[in-house]
């Protein structure tokens, strides 16, 4: 009996858990509804997205609706983990994508091919280039490493432009984890969504992308040689695209669907901490939905509630037990500051190792932790000194 329980108790979780709306009053965006999508395992989707949501939806008016990957205790999970409620997506405007590497089920796959069936407009983040892995049946052809001719390269390369292949898509470049970037408007190139922007300061590095054809260039990336802003440029590494815009994808039945398409390679939390990373995806809400009119150089780009951004990293360092009921409310905490980071307990030697990565780049982040965990001290960041060997004693003369 208890068995049979499980299950239906696990679903009753999900179902509480989600969606987290946020509901405008005035501005241009009243009327219109933004969904954003955070399934990512590394950049934080699950802060990146509710921080622009409320942006949005505050200062412009639109109903924003967050959607997250959730565990079966009704926890924001940062991975792939299932997507309750993925059916709002129906009466959606616009689509923010920002996942990596995610297993569905059927049901919630068949909602996320249906909005691109039928042509919706899209933005997508750092990883949703490769949204998909592992993916069986019939949506198998959604997976990044898809080599069939009727979807090459999976949702990613069909949709946004390109799939992590070194050789015919994306590529890590630079230091990945280690060295920073500044992202700048494209030169020479006059658009709705640069109104306004300036450089800014990328913690999560740099991706070698390649533009789609048809595409218009949008951003720049410089790889630095330190993981905080600076001058210092990477010796050897030139400047790269990093963001585009077009007005068509293909979507899975392999139909051409004219409709908007904005990509950029960055969107880590802590990367949101500059105004114009915000003021790039705000505006590009504005221009995906058509609104290019309402875009000003100086839209309201600034935080709603606290914002409190997250390491980076794969498996460690999200916030853990946290729901999306405790981000609801203008006033809320992009993430609570008494929620503890979580995958710090890892025995696995390679996960560890990038810990220890994480603190290198933020040497002030052991302080913060201490403030509200004084306790923490995991073994593997403090690995015991090893017995100086004792001195042999001198003899005595004569001995």
């Amino acid at each position: 009996m208890i068995s049979k329980l499980l299950p239906l108790l696990a679903t009753s979780a999900l179902s509480l858990a989600a969606p987290l709306t946020y509901e405008g009053s005035e501005g241009p965006g009243k009327g219109k509804h933004i969904v954003f999508l955070a399934n990512d395992h590394e950049y934080r989707s699950e802060e990146t997205s509710p921080l622009i949501a409320k942006i949005l939806a505050k200062h412009h008016g639109f109903k924003c609706t967050v959607l997250f990957g959730i565990d079966e205790k009704g926890h924001i999970q940062a991975g792939s983990a299932p997507i309750p409620d993925i059916e709002v997506l129906e009466e959606a405007d616009l689509l923010v994508f920002y996942a990596r590497f995610m297993t569905l089920p059927d049901d919630q796959a068949d909602a996320l091919v249906a909005y691109f069936e039928r042509g919706g407009p899209t933005i997508g983040l750092r990883t949703s280039t490769h949204p998909f892995n592992d993916q069986k049946g019939k949506w198998a052809k959604l997976n990044f490493d898809y080599e069939g001719k009727d979807y090459l390269g999976g949702l990613g390369e069909q949709i946004y432009g390109n799939s992590w292949h070194a050789e015919r898509g994306q590529d890590h470049y630079g230091e990945n984890h280690a060295k920073g970037a500044c992202i700048s408007p494209a030169v020479g190139v006059t658009h709705p969504i640069l109104r306004g922007l300036t450089p800014f300061h990328a913690y999560s590095g740099a991706y070698l992308s390649r533009p789609p054809a048809g595409s218009t260039p949008l951003l720049d990336v410089q790889v630095l040689d330190t993981f905080e802003p600076s001058e210092k440029i990477q010796p050897g590494k030139e400047t790269v695209p990093a963001g585009w815009a077009r007005d068509h994808y293909i979507a899975p039945s392999g139909s051409k669907k004219e409709a908007r398409v904005v990509y950029a390679s960055y969107g880590a939390s802590e990367d949101l901490i500059d105004d114009s990373s915000r003021r790039f995806l705000i505006n590009s809400a504005f221009w995906a939905l058509g609104m290019e009119d309402a875009i000003e150089p100086d839209l309201e780009v600034g935080f709603v509630g606290g914002f409190n951004p997250s390491p980076y990293t794969t498996g460690a360092f999200f916030r853990s037990k946290v729901k999306p009921a405790d981000l609801a409310g203008w006033d809320s905490g992009v993430m609570p500051l008494d929620s503890m980071f979580g995958g710090l307990d890892t025995t696995d030697n390679w996960a560890q190792t990038n810990i220890k990565k994480v603190f290198k780049t933020r040497p002030e982040l052991m302080e913060q932790i201490k403030k509200f965990h004084p306790d923490f001290a995991p073994a593997y960041l403090h690995p015991e000194e090893p017995e100086e060997p004792e001195e042999p004693e001198e003899p005595e003369v004569g001995e």
